[in-house]
């Protein structure tokens, strides 16, 4: 109300028409509050409509008799206005300006009105829009009524960005109850630096340049007491400093509120450093929203210094790490995990899932990979991932686990947990590398499951303790090898004596668990294709990408939880592909090819194709028919190798072929194919079909297609979007004028206030059904108390390298310069560092790098770098590859 007052002067006398005395009528008996507030209710109404001045004079008397200080006490709107109805044409005689404002404010009774009237409220920094800095004075300060410091302190900043210096809280004045009654507030440069090292101290770091010099600009605010309550003041303004201010394109660059990130700015920060976005890449990207680096309010190092007081306000690590599994659980039910703790209580094991995977374990989890992979946390614990592949042969997750070590123990604790999420199913096949403890777990919670070992393992250990290349590549035919177990034998035998390897440790040692390792002992065992844990360690290298050795366990939750959306985005992606459109037919048997097109994923119709194409080389030389089958005898052509019998049940359309590779990988071998091809058949029997591969395995899980309950819906999305466009162009409209701006700004903070105290209302109405409607499953153990677990200690694992004893040490390494190669400091602190040349120093800097990059090149041939993981050794073997 008190800014319209600062417009008298602009209006102009009208009369009070039937309209406005309508609007007047129907506030006062609205409103049911005391007589002054309903008093300053129709000014406004009537500033709204360019009444003249006159008016409110009359306003002003109405208001006395409305409280019964007039000659007479009157009790509604209506009677006042049809009483000065006459009077209105007095308006257009009366003169309007200023003349007109210090008419009314003759008399004693006006005084404290009017005095309240020339002051304007400042409430926050949203209010200062429309004040021009550059020229206002202190006259003009004197005008404005803060809330409170903080606003007052804002002002004077923002007064000091235009005139080119920066502002600092000073000393305050309290009263006699102890309450702050005056702030002072100073210029940047106001004081000097305090001397802490003496002037002949050492110092570590180049002090930084001293920028005070002992300006006396000033500025005072204080408290105002009114019957309108407390609003603080300007008391005092000294505006003459002893340096020269900073241009303009240096005013962003002054330390203090000048570099000032604000909540908007924070969470926009957070969300993108959320999504995997780097802190510099993130001030890059305000730099492009604002028109360039200088138009940003603050700089890389105050986006560190909030990231770094955001993480030193969190809870302890362990239990901020529960606090965001309960928070999964409240969009997520199924979301269950389970932990295991010390004696000194310190975390030791931490397993979980969420609903999702515990609904493809359903489907998919006949098959199950796991292994261990090192510095993905602080901790250095090492971080073990149950996987398995899907109906689009791509990796997906079952169940993580962090543990404090890999003894044989731990890895019962965490199958035992494992089994308990999923609802007691056990997998029917389950591959690892060579690990002993992995071994005898297994043995121990799954007795009846098939274990295989990875063959890459076998390969890498092979090579490693009998150094014969030609024996490493002889061992890799025995084991990939189709052969019987009779055929495996011979050429195993044959082997060893060729090479002279009967009496090696580690021969005889893999020859023991030949059952774990050779296809002749593992026929007709399904592993979905698995013979590596190849996919296992793709999916290391996957996570490597979002999670590393500086990750805490909260942190560490939160980016395995967004590779895991991701993992389930691509998931999506593959649906739509197989769904979507019908696959070009390539293959010369059309009628199979169209059949399994409308079966299978794409990624499996794929593979089948090319099994489709091997099936032209087979041939049948002769069959033998029973009472029960047809049994066709299979060779390859040209005749090369052994022969294959596949078995055909007429009465049910079954298909067998000696060879069992339908019953290992799920998919129709070659021969059975052409045996297919052979009897005309145009459509893949239902007995050929593992539900598994399908399109529509899923379907079998409750609420299967339906959105997720944390994901926004479709017509959420296109909202937002549209929103943001208009708001987006609303900025850029309301901004160029004064009018536009306060207009704009009035009407957004008002709807915005509007839409978030409904918010509000909805949130605590869903956060209490959602309260009510969680529950917690056995083994997650209470809440009160995870509220007491330690954070785990740092452990030694396989990936931290060996622990090099100084017992075992000749004599004590004496740490020496490698600048000048004299002990007792470093290169950092070498005195002849500023020496020495950047071209010695980039040559030197270029061999570390080298050596780094030549160290880690093997491992990086291993890691998978698309993101559908293929397993290098899935290819089937046939007769002719290990002949």
């Amino acid at each position: 109300m008190f800014k319209q007052f600062t417009l008298l002067s602009e209006m102009k006398p009208v009369k009070v028409d039937w309209r406005v005395r309508a609007r007047v009528i129907r506030k006062w008996n609205d409103l049911d509050i005391n007589d002054h507030t309903k008093f300053t209710t129709i000014v406004m109404i009537l500033l709204d409509e360019k009444i003249a001045p006159a008016a409110l004079r009359r306003l002003f008397n109405f208001s006395k008799m409305a409280t019964g200080e007039g000659e007479r006490k009157i009790d509604n709107a209506e009677d006042f206005l049809q009483e000065n109805e006459d009077s209105d044409s007095d308006d257009e005689n009366e003169t309007s300006g200023s003349e007109e404002i210090e008419d009314f404010c003759d008399g004693e009774d006006a005084v404290q009105s009017i005095g309240e009237t020339c002051t304007i409220p400042i409430d926050g920094v949203e209010d200062m829009g429309n004040i021009n800095f550059v020229t206002l004075t202190f006259e003009d300060m004197k005008k404005y009524r803060f809330l409170n410091r903080n606003v007052a302190y804002d002002f004077y900043n923002m007064y000091a960005r235009f005139n080119g210096f920066s502002a600092r809280r000073s000393v305050v004045k309290k009263n006699f109850k102890g309450e702050i009654v005056q702030q002072n507030f100073v210029c940047h440069k106001q004081g000097h630096r305090e001397d802490r090292f003496g002037g002949d101290g050492v110092r570590k770091r180049e002090p930084r340049r001293d920028i005070r010099c002992g300006c006396l600009a000033h500025y005072k605010v204080h408290i105002d007491e009114s019957e309108y309550g407390q609003r603080w003041v300007v008391k005092h303004l000294d505006d003459g400093h002893s340096h020269l201010v900073v241009p303009d394109k240096h005013v962003g660059l002054l330390a203090g509120h000048h570099r000032k990130m604000c909540d908007m700015d924070v969470s926009q920060m957070n969300n993108m450093i959320g999504v995997g976005i780097s802190p510099p890449q993130v001030y890059a990207s305000f730099a492009g929203e604002a028109g360039g680096y200088l138009n940003v309010n603050f700089n890389q190092r105050n986006m560190y210094n909030v990231l770094d007081k955001e993480r030193r306000n969190q809870l302890p690590d362990a239990r901020g790490a529960f606090g965001y599994l309960r928070t999964l659980r409240s969009t997520d039910p199924d979301m269950y995990w389970s932990h295991k703790k010390s004696e000194e209580g310190k975390l030791l094991n931490l397993f979980w899932c969420d609903g999702q995977s515990r609904r493809d374990y359903g489907v998919f989890g006949d098959v199950l990979a796991f292994d261990a992979t090192y510095r993905k946390n602080k901790y250095s614990c090492p971080l073990v991932v149950l996987s398995g592949v899907n109906h689009h042969n791509r990796t997906i997750v079952f169940g993580t686990t962090i543990v404090s070590d890999e003894k044989e123990e731990t890895y019962v604790w965490l199958l035992e947990k494992f089994v308990d999420a999923m609802k007691g199913k056990a997998p029917v096949s389950v591959i690892t590398d060579g690990c002993k403890s992995m071994r005898n777990a297994i043995r121990r919670v799954f007795p009846d499951v098939h274990h295989r070992l990875c063959a890459w393992h076998l390969l890498e250990n092979a090579g490693r303790n009998v150094k014969k290349p030609k024996f490493v590549e002889m061992f890799k035919r025995c084991m990939l090898g189709d052969y019987e177990v009779a055929g495996f034998e011979d050429r195993w035998e044959k082997m060893v004596i060729e090479f002279e390897v009967q009496d090696e440790p580690w021969v005889k040692e893999t020859y023991e668990k030949k059952e774990m390792w050779a296809s002749a002992y593992m026929r007709g065992q399904f592993f979905g294709g698995f013979r590596t844990t190849s996919r296992v360690e793709g999916l290391h290298a996957q996570l490597g990408r979002y999670v590393n050795y500086k990750n805490n366990l909260c942190n560490f939750l939160k980016n395995f939880h967004r590779r895991m959306i991701y993992f389930r985005f691509k998931e999506v992606e593959d649906d739509f592909n197989s769904t979507h459109g019908e696959q070009v037919l390539l293959t010369s048997l059309k009628a199979l090819e169209r059949s399994a097109s409308k079966i299978y994923t794409r990624n499996i119709f794929l593979r089948f194709r090319a099994i489709l194409q091997r099936a032209s080389t087979w041939r049948v030389f002769g069959f033998k028919r029973t009472a029960m089958c047809v049994i066709y005898f299979v060779k390859h052509y040209p005749s090369t190798g052994r022969n294959w019998q596949v078995t055909y049940y007429e009465p049910t359309s079954e298909l067998k072929c000696s060879c069992e590779r339908m019953e290992s990988v799920g998919l129709p071998c070659d021969h059975i194919v052409f045996v297919m091809v052979h009897i005309d058949m145009v459509e893949i029997p239902k007995s050929l079909v593992l539900g598994r591969w399908t399109i529509n395995a899923k379907e079998s899980i409750e609420g299967f297609g339906e959105t997720e309950m944390n994901e926004w819906d479709q017509l959420t999305v296109c909202r937002y979007s549209a929103m943001l466009a208009s708001c987006r162009n609303l900025c850029k409209l309301a901004c160029r004028t004064s009018a536009q701006f306060l207009e704009t700004k009035s009407l957004v903070f008002e709807h915005c206030k509007r839409l978030s105290s409904n918010s509000q209302v909805d949130v605590t109405a869903g956060d209490g059904a959602a309260d009510h409607g969680a529950t917690v499953d056995e083994g997650q153990g209470e809440e009160g108390e995870e509220r007491h677990i330690r954070n785990p200690d740092v452990v030694r694992s396989k990936g931290c390298g060996a622990i090099i004893s100084q017992r075992s040490m000749k004599g004590k390494r004496t740490l020496r310069c490698g600048i000048c190669g004299k002990p007792g400091h470093n290169r950092t602190t070498c005195t002849r560092r500023d020496g020495q040349t950047s071209t010695q120093l980039g040559t030197q800097q270029g061999t570390q790098q080298g050596t780094q990059v030549g160290a880690g090149l093997t491992q990086r041939l291993f890691e998978e770098e698309n993101e559908n993981v293929v397993d290098p050794l899935l290819v089937w073997f046939t007769e002719a590859d290990v002949v």
